[in-house]
Formats: structure tokens, C-alpha cells, sequence
């Protein structure tokens, strides 16, 4: 069966997509309010037109990319809802459930190098070289020109990235001490896995952010950190006689709704928490087969991913969910162990799975699967800042000392992006604030 919504909608608008009336929630993101509506499958695949569909609404895959208002490549899992919406699907002949152009799948079933077709004519190969590219790629240039995006500077002496508990608790430290902050979170609401947890707690989360506002820190939502730089003054002579010399704390590119500001803070805090990993089984890619966050996320929402869900992976995070669902009033199997699951089982979206059981296999019905995959720490913007990554073979993770510090000077590291096990929220707050004590008497 579809998904489909566990609570009446409060605040109906109406979107247009590929013609059709699809009723959301609003404000809710787009994603969400297609899924609700049965439509797992939004794009196709950038090369054999395979369905695709959103699998972490969370920003962190491309499963949600569509046409919104005649602009291309919208992330759609970040969009809220807004009554009178049109939004298309991209890169179709047809529709997103029947795309002329997933022929090319049938006709390719081993692949295809489409760099090295025809390449016998020159004349021939250029012109297979244009059907390429127009049949693939995100999507085709603004119905209009865009208004360039207004940029400026600022300079704090704290920049917070993420807004999670451990985010939220360390800004507020630092503002109570008189330092000026600004927090940067990607969600339309600060709060993190309070929002999204099997059991929610937006009740707490709502009281973190009041804390940190009252305390003057300046919250900057539906907003990315996309970039940290170091400044560097280029000297005169070879590196070896007078290499370049940093002269100041990390640059960070900030972008959102407001805008583009380049923030020069005199200390950053990577709150960040972590990435889900993709998972590896046969046609794990398929519409329906979701990461946990992603589950509870529709949950929080309102949303059933499901009437027969299967779930992978194990841990508090998956018997959480579990009970979530079937207080819910959905079905589930498992939970199956990942190395376990063979394939999701389907055409355009998930009937069944396969499993390992002992020696044998067995398929077990579902309509969708939840995976729970190894985490990584959300590294990137870290690693740019200087701070230390390895690898310890499922993952990145950052190199965090006493206090959050890390190998860079002015950048400190809190919260599940520090990979420690933290269990409470008083620990979150614990670990937040140590970090936010050292700050404060580095800054004095």
C-alpha cells in the first residue's frame, strides 16, 4: 500500500504537480506532502532513467530533485509548502512513473559508456554526444533570470554550525558569557533529532531555542554552511623564503533564503551530528527504501512511510522506530541485520525484500524499508577547518579532545559529530557547555 497521512491536515494549501492537485500541510516540506500523497518516485536517474525517490529528507541525497516554479534542481525535502506551488518532474519523457527514456535501461542492461558510442564517425559521435546530454543531466535553465543574491560580512565571535541540542546549549553558553553568536542550521526549525527521534520531543526543543534566543544568540535557520576558508596573506619570494602566513580564524560561506554572508568568527563550534550511510544491497536505490532518520522524520510529520514496513539495522535507534510505527498502526519485520538483506524486491517501488536466513533465503512482503546504516561524523566543513579525520572503516571521525578541541586552534567539535556515545541530553548539555567554558576564556 501508499503512505499515507496519520493525522488530518490543519492548514491545507494546494500544489500543482505534473498537473495534478496534491493537498499539503503548510510549511511542511514538499517531500513530505508528495509522499503523503503516494508518490514515491520524483525523479529518474541521471543516465538510465531508473525511478527514483527521496531516501534521507534531510538534504543529503538527490532523490527529491524537481522543477518548483519553473526553476530547476529544487531540493524539494528543504522546500516548505506553499499553496498555488508547480512542481514538475525533471528529466522525463512522459512522467516520473512512466518515463519513455527508461528504455535505455532495457537496452543497456550491462551498462553503457556513452563517452565511446559511435566513435567509428566524427560526424555521427557529435551528434550522439548532443542526444546525450539532452536526455540526461538535473534538469534545463530558469523559465526566468534569477535575481543575483545579495551578500555581505559579518563578524561574531562565535559561529555555532548545527542546531541540535548540543548546538543549542553550547551558543547560549557563550551568549550568557557576553559573546555574540550566531547558530546556522540547514532544518526550518532548530532542535535536530528532538524533531525527528522516534519519540519526538519538539516540547524541548522549542525551550532550547527561547534558552538561546533570550540569551542573544542569533539563530539563522533553512540556512548552509558551504564552505570554510583560512585567510592567508601571500608574501613576497619562494614558499621556501617566505611561505604565505594565515592571518586570521576560518571563513565561513553562509547561504540561505537571506542570502549569502561571509562570517569571520573568532571561534567556530561544529555541531554538525551525522551522516547515514548508503547501504549496499541489490536495488537499495529504489522509491520506498528509506534511511531511519528519513521514517521518523515522516513520522514527526504525520506521515506513514508504510503499512508493512521492514527494518534494517539494530541498536535503540531501530527498536525506537519499531514502536513508533506500531503505535501507529503499521506492520513491520525484522529487524534484519544489513549484512543480512539481499535485495529490495519491486518494479517502482518496494513489494518485498530478500533476506539471508541461515542457509537459505526467504522474501518477506513489505511496502517499505527502513535502514538504519554505519554513521559517519559530518566531517566536511571540520575537515576544511582543520580539523583532524581518519577513517576507522565505515566511516569518517573527527579527532576531538577534552572540551571539543580539535587540531585547529579556534575550532571546537560537540554533539554526535564528536562520535562519542553520548546517552542523555544532561550529558549533550555536559559536553556543550565544557566546550563553551574553554571558548569563552580563550575570547576573553
Amino acid at each position: 500500500m501508499a503512505p499515507r497521512r496519520i493525522r488530518p491536515i490543519e492548514t491545507a494549501v494546494h500544489l500543482n504537480v505534473d498537473g495534478d492537485e496534491v493537498l499539503a500541510e503548510r510549511g511542511e516540506p514538499v517531500t513530505v506532502a508528495l509522499t503523503a500523497a503516494g508518490r514515491l518516485t520524483l525523479c529518474r536517474s541521471v543516465k538510465y532513467h531508473r525511478p527514483r525517490g527521496a531516501v534521507c529528507f534531510g538534504g543529503r541525497c538527490d532523490g527529491c530533485l524537481m522543477r518548483v516554479d519553473g526553476v530547476a534542481s529544487v531540493m524539494t525535502c528543504r522546500l516548505p509548502a506553499d499553496d498555488g506551488m508547480r512542481v514538475e518532474t525533471q528529466n522525463v519523457v512522459g512522467t516520473a512513473k512512466r518515463d519513455l527514456l527508461a528504455a535505455t535501461d532495457w537496452f543497456f542492461p550491462d551498462g553503457m559508456n556513452h563517452h565511446e558510442m559511435f566513435t567509428w564517425n566524427e560526424a555521427i559521435n557529435k551528434v550522439m554526444q548532443k542526444v546525450a546530454r539532452r536526455i540526461a543531466g538535473i534538469g534545463t535553465l530558469p523559465d526566468d533570470v534569477l535575481a543575483p543574491t545579495p551578500s555581505d560580512e559579518r563578524e561574531v565571535d562565535v559561529l555555532v554550525v548545527g542546531g541540535g541540542p548540543a548546538g543549542l546549549h553550547a551558543a547560549a553558553a557563550c551568549a550568557r558569557a557576553g559573546r555574540s553568536v550566531l547558530l546556522v542550521d540547514e532544518e526550518p526549525k532548530v532542535g535536530g533529532s528532538l524533531r525527528w527521534w522516534p519519540e519526538p520531543m519538539p516540547g524541548i526543543a522549542d525551550a532550547l531555542a527561547q534558552d538561546a534566543l533570550g540569551a542573544g544568540v542569533t539563530l539563522r535557520s533553512r540556512s548552509s554552511v558551504v564552505g570554510v576558508y583560512d585567510p592567508w596573506e601571500d608574501v613576497e619570494g619562494t614558499e621556501a623564503e617566505a611561505p604565505a602566513r594565515r592571518v586570521g580564524p576560518p571563513v565561513a560561506v553562509v547561504s540561505g533564503p537571506d542570502g549569502v554572508t561571509r562570517v569571520r568568527p573568532r571561534r567556530t563550534v561544529i555541531a554538525t551530528g551525522r551522516h547515514l550511510g548508503a547501504s549496499a544491497f541489490e536495488d537499495s536505490d529504489q522509491p520506498g527504501v528509506v534511511d531511519l532518520r528519513a521514517a521518523c522524520l515522516l513520522l514527526s510529520h504525520g506521515v506513514l512511510i508504510g503499512e508493512r514496513v521492514a527494518l534494517v539495522g539494530e541498536g535503540a535507534l531501530v527498536d525506537g522506530l519499531e514502536a513508533a510505527l506500531a503505535a501507529a498502526g503499521a506492520k513491520t519485520v525484522g529487524p534484519f541485520a544489513e549484512a543480512d538483506v539481499l535485495e529490495a524486491r519491486g518494479r517502482t517501488s518496494v513489494d518485498g525484500v530478500r533476506v539471508r536466513d541461515g542457509d537459505a533465503e526467504r522474501v518477506h512482503d513489505c511496502d517499505a524499508i527502513a535502514v538504519l546504516p554505519p554513521t559517519s561524523a559530518v566531517y566536511e566543513l571540520a575537515a576544511q577547518a582543520g580539523v583532524e579525520v581518519a577513517f576507522d572503516g565505515s566511516g569518517y571521525e573527527l579527532s576531538v579532545g577534552e572540551a571539543g578541541a580539535t587540531a585547529a586552534p579556534d575550532v571546537r567539535a560537540v554533539g554526535w559529530a564528536t562520535g562519542a556515545a553520548i546517552e542523555t541530553l544532561d550529558a549533550v548539555r555536559a559536553q556543550a557547555e565544557a566546550a563553551a567554558a574553554a571558548i569563552v576564556e580563550e575570547t576573553a
